[in-house]
């Protein structure tokens, strides 16, 4: 029998909505990970991360969740087999420096490095690692902390190696960071990538084509040893991780100027030899 409580979508096509939850009352979400029945889903506002039981996609039901520590946001995650992977980052629409949020997308080139030194560190940052064998209960096995801002972005599809964006001490915004992942419970960075100009506190000096925009990594999409990373307005930076400990460069695409930078998103196809980007400029009302 349809369910007569379904919220009217505001658009649809080729689709129709069966199920609805509000998520236990929080119903804002970031990322969401369908695994085993189980959707993992991120949270912006609410913080932390609930778990919601979809086996029945017409009864969605939440059956957890798990607050994260005080200024911290748990927006996203991965799951793999037992494993979910959980970041850790300062809460940065909660935070003052942030208040306008154009300079979240758009400050200066540096103000992510500038205003993270001016705070004193109230969050969390770094990875939560859980064992999700029983998959309405997740059991926290691990931890990976960092010094700074925490991550964004995390690549995860099983094996010994992960994969995150890192606001680290010293880089003027994010950089790519490699994870190892032999042991579950102790994972650790292996290596690190960034542009040239990013190092600040090894004494680089920035030469982007504009003094503001974000020019740090969004998100990597790892396929074949290659991470294929949306370094925002930096645009598109390939990337050989063959050896996790020393990644280096293979190419660099910037097409901002004269079209919009803000690349989020790089995703190889690679039965088809193509490889799409979701970029534009990004809106002082988008979020992250």
């Amino acid at each position: 029998m349809p369910n007569k409580n379904l919220p009217a979508a505001h658009y649809c096509r080729n689709m129709r909505l069966i199920g609805h939850s509000d998520q236990g009352g929080r119903p804002d979400g970031m990322q969401i990970m369908v695994h085993r029945g189980y959707a993992y889903v991120g949270h912006t506002f609410s913080k932390g991360f609930s778990v919601i039981d979809v086996r029945d996609p017409s009864a969605p039901r939440a059956v957890r969740y798990l607050a994260a520590p005080d200024n911290t946001w748990n927006i996203h995650l991965q799951t793999h087999e037992d494993l979910l992977l959980v970041i850790h980052a300062k809460d940065m629409f909660a935070q003052t420096t942030f208040a306008d949020e154009r300079n979240y997308y758009k400050g200066s080139s540096d103000f992510h490095a500038s205003s993270e030194s001016k705070q004193a560190r109230n969050w969390s940052a770094g990875l939560a690692v859980y064992d999700i064998s029983k998959p309405d209960d997740p059991r926290q096995i691990g931890f990976m902390p960092v010094d700074g801002g925490g991550l964004h972005r995390v690549w995860y599809v099983g094996g010994r190696w992960a994969y995150a964006s890192a606001l680290i001490d010293g880089f003027s915004d994010y950089i790519l960071i490699t994870i190892d992942m032999a042991e579950p419970s102790e994972p650790k960075e292996a290596g690190r990538f960034w542009l040239p100009g990013m190092n600040l506190v090894a004494g680089e000096k920035p030469n982007w084509p504009s003094t503001f925009g974000r020019f740090g990594l969004h998100h990597a999409v790892v396929h074949a040893d290659i991470a294929y990373c949306g370094w925002r307005d930096a645009c598109l930076v390939v990337v050989d991780v063959s050896d996790r400990r020393a990644p280096k460069l293979i190419t660099h695409k910037r097409w901002s100027p004269p079209i919009g930078g803000g690349t989020h998103n790089c995703l190889p196809l690679p039965d088809r030899d193509l490889l799409v980007t979701k970029t534009g400029p990004e809106p002082s009302s988008a979020r992250s």
